[in-house]
């Protein structure tokens, strides 16, 4: 479809250019052209095969450019892609006014040629400003003081991930369950590092890397609020680069990395840590809790069994050896947290 309407496009401006030109060369020329070419469809005709003879070549690089532009376009919010059109618009706007100045002036090509400079180069810088700052804009606009289900409420934070978030997988569960609000967004750099990783010698990264990008496109594919945002920062490692846009964008950065997390603190950004929810949410377990446990493996002891809750904290038995691959009915004697998480002691109900 896009094809085709290039094509329409190509023709009309083939079009217009011969029947505008022609007649112009014509009165340029030192003899006098055939009558047949004064007629509009001839001049048209001959316009359209000029100009797909020098610019046809265009045709697929313009293609390209317009379905990168598309898919850009359709990965942002539709009130990023309204304020981005308003920004266009006023750096038109303004660029108009600069052309009558310029007029005034009557400075051959100058008048002429600047006006073409200024509309493209305000239309764009608007476009980009519309798109960046517009929730800087609607932070001019007074909220509605009229009482709604939503007072108090505040926008959603805009989500930036890190590749050690997308590598663990586990957020798409998160993201599944529907906790998460608001856009989740994977920056480009991040993309990069990803792609790097999944391109590495090291077969051991080499497989990180590629359940990575396996883990983002489901990712994808369970929301639709994930988009990849085309944005880096020259002479910047990643992690500076994710506090960076999220400091521009006044969004959270969602990762596992205890060292990020710890930056993000100092920076006053908010950091969302899939451990720390994990650990969170965590069954609690105390003393004197009875429960069934499957007995995996032995302990590190003599006469221990071991077995793992649903939330993976291991649960070592004691009396448990001679119980391996068998559910138990045990007690809790005690719970000993340690930095790499918890661990609960128990032994057999019926030695209560």
């Amino acid at each position: 479809m896009l094809k085709y309407l290039l094509y329409v496009v190509y023709i009309l401006i083939g079009i217009s250019l011969g029947v505008w030109l022609f007649p112009e060369l014509q009165m340029l020329l030192p003899f006098e052209m055939p009558r047949i070419f004064n007629n509009i469809l001839v001049s048209g005709t001959l316009g359209v095969l000029l100009f797909f003879l020098l610019f046809g070549w265009t045709l697929s690089h313009a293609q390209n450019f317009l379905k990168k532009s598309e898919g850009y376009l359709l990965s942002r919010s539709l009130v990023e892609i309204v304020f981005a059109t308003l920004g266009m618009m006023l750096g038109l706007v303004i660029a108009v006014l600069i052309s009558l100045l310029i007029n005034t002036l009557d400075i051959p090509l100058i008048g002429e040629i600047v006006p073409i400079i200024f509309a493209v180069v305000l239309g764009y810088l608007g476009f980009m400003i519309g798109l960046r700052k517009f929730s800087e804009v609607l932070d001019f606009f007074p909220k509605s003081s009229g009482k709604s289900k939503a007072e108090g409420s505040h926008p959603a934070l805009k989500k930036f991930i890190d590749t050690s978030v997308i590598i663990d997988g586990r957020i798409i569960d998160v993201v599944e369950t529907g906790f998460l609000e608001g856009e989740i967004i994977i920056p480009q750099f991040v993309l990069d590092e990803l792609q790097l990783i999944a391109d590495a010698t090291d077969p051991v990264k080499r497989e990180k890397g590629r359940r990575g990008l396996d883990m983002l496109n489901a990712l994808q594919e369970k929301s639709r609020n994930v988009r990849i945002e085309p944005v880096s920062y020259d002479k910047l490692d990643v992690d500076q680069q994710l506090i960076e846009i999220a400091k521009k964008e006044k969004g959270a950065i969602l990762t596992t990395d205890y060292n990020l997390n710890k930056i993000c603190q100092l920076h006053d950004i908010p950091v969302l840590n899939v451990n720390e929810l994990s650990s969170a949410i965590k069954t609690v377990v105390v003393q004197g809790d009875v429960f069934e446990l499957f007995v995996s493996k032995t302990g590190k002891e003599e006469n221990q069994g071991v077995g793992y809750l649903e939330d993976g904290t291991m649960v070592v038995v004691e009396h448990g050896e001679n119980l391996i691959n068998q559910m138990v009915s045990v007690i809790v004697t005690s719970v000993l947290q340690t930095n790499s998480g918890r661990i609960v002691f128990a032994k057999l109900e019926k030695n209560k």
